[in-house]
């Protein structure tokens, strides 16, 4: 019988307007006294006028460059040397990120207030690591959940765009993603419950991200807080969470993130968003996959939404070979997980699936 170590949850999860203010009483109830902070610097200037006033005198560590082991290592040591009860992540994914690894490293609680909904970083117990230059290099999921999780939507409303398309594009590749490693796992199997769940957790990410995507684009740019907006947030850092949350290995990344982990060897890639990289990368392991009709419904929403749908919208030459064949090459490593779908993916099917994409346009 299958099994699994399921983590479908933060500790405590709360969203709606004032819940940071709660933030003295949640932190009194987890046994909290001394806490750290990092964030990054707009995130703060954002988040600042809904926190409470107690935490304008605790340590505060400002993000400078990505999450990598350096980083999260630095924050651990200042929070041991603190003694601190808590770190608390506020920010992107990036902030997150170093406030998890640094919380599980030091052994105290994560308290993470995300002030974009670009990823499902608040909920999922893993960071993405990279180098100082930005390059993907590894992840790493962590044995415990995160501990508390605040979301205040009239922050994320005032976002700039750019992060939730990000965020529906990285949600959107939840759904493709667990699709192809269950068939790859549990092929001609029923599934066991807890996968259930995560499935169920997919195909919500899909069909709200599908029905509501385009209300909750719309909201953003005119920051209001709306029940649309406030069903895709939620969707993409809490339904996007569960689907590996539940899932595990087979609720995690397969194709799409791997073409993202390759195309960070092209300079222009940094210029753009995790989940806006992702939501191309899905395209291409549907071509894989060899869905074409999924593949053309797809790029309809995509296109109404403004996210890519080639290479060029990418700034990436396709006609550049030498840098196409190096990404294809990091595309295929042996460790990243575009093995772990039922296709055996070879560089030449890949190079054929990039291109199928591109004719599309």
């Amino acid at each position: 019988m299958a099994t699994a170590i399921v983590k479908g949850a933060p500790g405590h999860y709360r969203t709606g307007s004032g819940v940071l203010k709660e933030l003295p009483t949640h932190l009194a109830d987890l046994g909290v006294k001394n806490i750290h902070i990092v964030s990054g610097r707009k995130a703060w200037q954002a988040t600042s006028p809904y926190l409470p006033e107690e935490l304008d005198h605790q340590a505060l560590t400002f993000v400078d460059g990505p999450c990598t082991l350096e980083t999260s290592e630095q924050l651990a040591a200042m929070c041991e040397k603190e003694k601190a009860d808590a770190v608390i992540g506020i920010g992107g994914g990036t902030a997150l990120d170093i406030a998890k690894a640094a919380a599980v490293q030091a052994g105290i609680k994560s308290v993470l207030i995300p002030t974009i909904a670009a990823t499902c970083a608040a909920w999922t117990p893993l960071s993405v690591f990279y180098e100082a230059d930005g390059t993907h290099s590894h992840y790493t999921e962590f044995p415990v959940a995160n501990t508390l999780v605040l979301i205040e939507p009239a922050i994320i409303a005032a976002s700039p765009i750019r992060f939730l398309k990000a965020g529906i594009g990285d949600t959107l590749a939840k759904y493709y993603e667990a699709d192809a490693l269950v068939r790859s796992f549990y092929k001609n199997q029923e599934f066991p419950v807890w996968l259930q769940v995560s499935q169920f957790a997919a195909r919500a990410c899909r069909d709200i991200l599908l029905k509501d995507g385009k209300a909750a684009l719309e909201s953003v740019s005119k920051q209001e807080v709306t029940d649309a907006l406030v069903r895709v947030i939620e969707t993409i850092i809490m339904t996007g969470g569960m689907v590996g949350g539940f899932g595990e290995k087979a609720g995690r990344i397969a194709g799409a993130h791997s073409v993202h982990n390759g195309l960070t060897e092209a300079p222009s890639v940094k210029d753009f968003l995790h989940g806006s990289i992702v939501a191309y990368g899905t395209l291409v392991q549907l071509a894989i996959e060899r869905k074409e009709e999924e593949l053309d419904k797809l790029l309809q929403f995509y296109k109404e939404w403004e996210l890519p749908t080639s290479l060029k919208d990418l700034s990436v030459d396709v006609k550049d070979t030498e840098l196409l064949g190096r990404i294809i090459k990091k595309i295929s490593l042996p460790q990243e997980s575009i093995h772990l779908m039922e296709e055996k993916v070879t560089e030449d099917m890949l190079e054929k699936a990039i291109f199928y994409v591109e004719n599309k346009i």
